[in-house]
């Protein structure tokens, strides 16, 4: 299920692997591998980055936005779904 995380930017909530900040040592790795292989995809829109998601295809996302908000997001739909199934 697709989920909106900030304006114009879509993700399959069930590829994320992980949401972490950009300050976290493990994100500034990640993005150096991601660059080499072409798998980092900027989408700040000229904001300053906050956070990283990584997904299942090692696809890295640099966001504008705090990675505690866009976890609210991602889980609040997830609880949503499960309540009404």
């Amino acid at each position: 299920m697709f989920v909106q995380v900030t304006r114009g930017v879509y993700v399959n909530r069930d590829r994320v692997r992980a949401v972490i900040s950009i300050n976290n040592i493990t994100a500034k790795q990640m993005r150096e591998t991601a660059s080499f292989s072409n798998k980092m995809l900027n989408l700040t829109y000229g904001a300053q980055a906050r956070s990283v998601i990584i997904t299942d295809s090692g696809h890295v996302l640099l966001l504008g936005e705090k990675a505690n908000r866009i976890k609210q997001r991602l889980f609040k739909r997830k609880e949503q779904d499960q309540q009404s199934h």
